[in-house]
């Protein structure tokens, strides 16, 4: 039996108002949140599905657990243990079950090896909210390939991910075979409307204490090119980790160090990644615009670039065959 913490009152009834005057706009979404959300609480943003409850529908016999700075890392490695290794990394509000369908058809000849980002998944973030930075990031992703004792190996990663691939890449050119960042973020922009609206003061705090599902099921919506791809499975998985101890919190400390980075307009710099590189873009990705992978072009040696018409933020998801066929392609190119 899935049990829920008791929530406030105060913060569920400011999670009601907030909920009313927003549902206005999305209200397939908050019927989404409804079917998925498994507690009256949770609808609202406020209540909590107990991390041991989740392990369960989202953890398999693949998981294992690793310890990088103060953290449990939820991660797999599967596949051809002698097989080239292949790093999946997800981004922003995701986790690594984004690469399900790249799984099904790697794992025959490669060895695979995602993660749930710190924040994100079953992970979670550092036991002090304050920790979380981009520093956190990269450092976190740092050891957790130094503990594996990988070199030489391919690294893929998407949005959010796709930037902690690129800097990983740049500051360890030697270590990374090739290099693939689908819609990667990370170039000045300015942020899509949800991830802005949840970025402004005083909303950023109530944020990371009620986090309404629907407003995650709109987020999944954004991200797909073609909503009708859209899976149950998929949106369900969203919304019920989005529901994880702490996944508030992480939520909204990634949309503040986003917005401040976006507010920095700092350029790319990744001039020192000497992987090939393959750019995926969806010319329908209204989070990251595909004009930005001309900055990409230009700041990676050497890159080049797919994009794909119908696709939006999250091409693996939406078309994975199709992406996959490119993937493996570029990675069996000389």
């Amino acid at each position: 039996m899935i049990k829920f913490k008791r929530p406030n009152i105060l913060p569920l009834a400011v999670a009601l108002t907030v909920t009313a005057s927003l549902s206005l706009t999305g209200c397939s979404s908050m019927q989404q949140a409804v079917a998925a959300s498994p507690s009256v609480s949770s609808v609202w943003g406020v209540g909590e599905m107990q991390i041991e409850d989740l392990n369960t529908l989202y953890a398999n016999e693949q998981s294992q657990w690793m310890d990088v700075n103060g953290m449990r890392i939820h991660y797999r490695d599967e596949g051809n243990p002698n097989g080239q290794p292949i790093v999946l990394i997800h981004g922003i509000l995701s986790s690594l079950h984004t690469w399900k369908e790249w799984n099904k058809g790697l794992t025959d000849r490669y060895r695979i090896i995602s993660l749930d980002m710190p924040g994100f998944g079953l992970t979670g973030g550092p036991e002090n909210p304050d920790d979380f930075s981009e520093a956190l990031l990269h450092s976190s992703f740092e050891q957790f390939i130094t503990q594996l004792k990988l070199d030489d190996f391919i690294l893929v990663g998407n949005s959010l991910g796709g930037y902690v691939s690129a800097h990983y890449a740049a500051n360890y050119p030697d270590k990374i075979k090739k290099l693939i960042l689908i819609d990667p973020a990370g170039a000045p922009q300015d942020l899509p409307f949800i991830l802005s609206f949840a970025s402004m003061p005083g909303i950023n705090t109530l944020v990371a204490n009620i986090f309404p599902p629907f407003i995650i099921a709109m987020g999944v919506k954004d991200v797909y090119g073609d909503q009708d791809l859209i899976t149950k499975e998929n949106m369900d998985r969203y919304i019920h980790l989005s529901l994880r101890p702490g996944a508030k919190q992480a939520y909204a400390n990634t949309i503040a160090m986003l917005d401040e980075k976006n507010s920095q307009k700092a350029p790319l710099d990744f001039a020192t990644i000497t992987a090939p590189t393959l750019l995926m873009w969806g010319n329908k990705d209204i989070w990251v615009p595909q004009k930005l992978s001309e900055q990409w072009l230009q700041n990676i040696p050497g890159s080049s670039l797919i994009t794909y018409p119908n696709a939006g933020h999250v091409p693996m998801e939406e078309i994975p065959q199709q992406t996959l066929n490119d993937a493996l392609a570029f990675i069996n190119s000389k």
